[in-house]
């Protein structure tokens, strides 16, 4: 727990110390006003200093500072997703039988709650991959040192990104498998819908139907794939595949704990590179300037 912390820490210290913009050009001196008794005297004109910002620089303030807070912001929408799994569980396990109808209101929202995750995580993670891609800031084939430098930056926070991805694929994929299985429960009840179908399950029927692996719905849907080099499969997540006999339920909140500890290891090392590279776009004082009588 308290390196988990630490590593946080580390995260947002490297957010917190990015500049928001590319450093504005100096501040122009103001010239000795001249006393009105000496009115031949010529005034000097103001002096303006002309910045020069490095790529390097202007890549942390324009594209890893954004990229770093929608990472952050990511990792504090998908630690609520356990406890929500957890209450979805539960209120599938007291769902309360009225007659022939089921009071599935808890579950509903419950659902709808973890649906609404989703939406957000999926922004972040599609504009994160659109920032780290833009072969205009961040160079296929890095030959200077800055270049090689926006490179590291770019791997490390790719590999935490990989791992937030992953956590978006469990989350939206078992929304969409529990929608799924209601759909596919309403229609077993429902003789129109049935009908329909063409399905000969008798109306009132209770068997279960068969549900995919939340881990293999369709890839459009679950998740965002393709474009990170360094994309995990769902399925060697420890804890997806699990044991015979184990709830699917936890096995997903395991997985999801364990890429949180691994989302948190890789953004510590993206911290150490982002801090470095930031050292060298550190403010630096304007030359002194003394105008002339």
């Amino acid at each position: 727990m308290h390196r988990r912390l630490l590593v946080i820490v580390m995260l947002a210290a490297a957010f917190v110390a990015l500049p928001s913009h590319a450093p504005a050009a100096r501040p122009t001196p103001q010239p000795t006003r001249t006393p009105k008794a000496k009115a031949h005297t010529p005034v000097p004109l103001p002096v303006i200093y002309h910045g020069e910002v490095s790529p390097l620089c202007a890549a942390l303030a324009q594209h890893i500072k954004p990229v770093i807070g929608m990472m952050l912001e990511n990792d504090r929408t998908i630690a609520q997703s356990p406890a929500l799994l957890r209450e979805y569980n539960d209120a599938l396990a007291n769902q309360t039988h009225t007659g022939d109808s089921i009071n599935t209101a808890e579950r509903d929202l419950t659902l709808y709650h973890l649906e609404q995750l989703a939406a957000p995580l999926a922004h972040n993670v599609i504009a994160m991959q659109r920032e780290l891609e833009d072969p205009t800031i961040f160079p296929p084939n890095p030959t200077s040192d800055e270049e090689k430098q926006l490179d590291q930056m770019r791997n490390d926070l790719l590999k935490a990104l990989a791992a937030q991805a992953v956590s978006l694929d469990i989350v939206n994929g078992y929304v969409a498998t529990q929608q799924l299985a209601q759909m596919q429960n309403e229609g077993m009840h429902d003789p129109a819908l049935a009908a329909i179908s063409g399905s000969d399950q008798a109306p009132g029927a209770t068997t279960a139907p068969t549900t995919p692996n939340p881990m293999l719905v369709d890839p459009n849907q679950a998740g965002v794939h393709g474009g990170n080099p360094y994309a995990m499969d769902p399925l060697a997540v420890p804890g997806i595949t699990g044991s015979v006999g184990s709830s699917p339920l936890l096995r997903l909140i395991e997985a999801l704990q364990y890429l949180q500890g691994e989302t948190q290891r890789r953004e510590g090392i993206a911290a150490q590179t982002v801090i470095r590279a930031n050292g060298a776009c550190a403010p630096r004082p304007a030359p002194s300037h003394s105008p002339h009588p």
